[in-house]
């Protein structure tokens, strides 16, 4: 095997929570060209068997749409088993689903806001690396890439997004820790730092776009199929020793 097929992903089965639309659906394509097998999964039915569908026209890949609610452990908990029903089990998983909304500032900040952040981008997160690790330790291999954001590190401007910050550095930390505990059974563990990617919610936030845009070197927005030979990387062989890590894809934003 040359080292450039160590990226294929060739007989993998692979999970992208929120993958209907934004980077969710770009990446999915892009593990799709790997050779995976690909979940898509949204809040609806209807919106993961469109995009499911719409990927195996495109690349010809085994793809699968299912309904799953993140914050929903039940939700979560038939995800993998209706994925492993139908596929045979999971090699890859990539916790893309979350939210982001630009909000007012901390003390004007409503808390049913603040939970359902939580719920969807931290405890949605944990929800699924808790299933996926249940299907991988068992067979001692997997590998899990959560999505974080640049925003662990930085002040978001002009957007206030105090309380999208924190669940980023929680969705960190925690990528960290159980990397640390499920290395020895055969499983890794990475996350995703984006900056400025075109999906369709940045997109409606034209705003702060000549704002973002001054402050990133390379002087443009990502593409979110841009995103996928990162993921790519993180799911294959060509990353073997890799796990607890973040990798920044900004552009070069957090330079500064």
């Amino acid at each position: 095997m040359g080292y450039l097929d160590k990226f294929r992903l060739d007989g993998k089965v692979a999970i992208i929570t929120g993958s209907s639309r934004g980077i969710g659906n770009a990446v999915a394509k892009g593990l799709c060209e790997a050779g995976a097998s690909v979940v898509y999964t949204a809040t609806t039915l209807e919106s993961a068997e469109r995009a499911a569908k719409k990927g195996a026209e495109e690349t010809g890949a085994k793809t699968i749409g299912l309904k799953c609610c993140v914050e929903d452990t039940e939700d979560v908990k038939k995800l993998f088993a209706d994925t492993v029903s139908a596929m045979g089990t999971v090699d890859i998983v990539f916790n893309n689903a979350g939210i982001a909304n630009i909000a007012d500032d901390l003390i004007n900040l409503d808390p049913a806001d603040i939970r359902h952040h939580v719920d969807v981008n931290v405890n949605g997160v944990i929800y699924c690396c808790q299933e996926a690790a249940r299907i991988m330790v068992a067979k001692g291999s997997g590998s899990i890439i959560n999505m974080c954001s640049m925003s662990a590190h930085i002040y978001n401007v002009p957007q206030k997004a105090t309380y999208y910050a924190a669940t980023k550095g929680a969705v960190l930390s925690f990528t960290r820790s159980l990397a640390c505990e499920l290395a020895p059974k055969g499983v890794r563990v990475n996350c995703i730092s984006p900056g400025y990617h075109m999906t369709e919610m940045a997109k409606q936030w034209t705003e702060c776009h000549p704002i973002w845009l001054e402050r990133i070197p390379m002087g443009r927005f990502a593409d979110p199929y841009e995103l996928s030979g990162t993921v790519i990387y993180l799911a294959s062989e060509a990353s073997s020793y890799v796990t607890g890590a973040e990798i920044v894809v900004d552009g070069g934003y957090t330079l500064y």
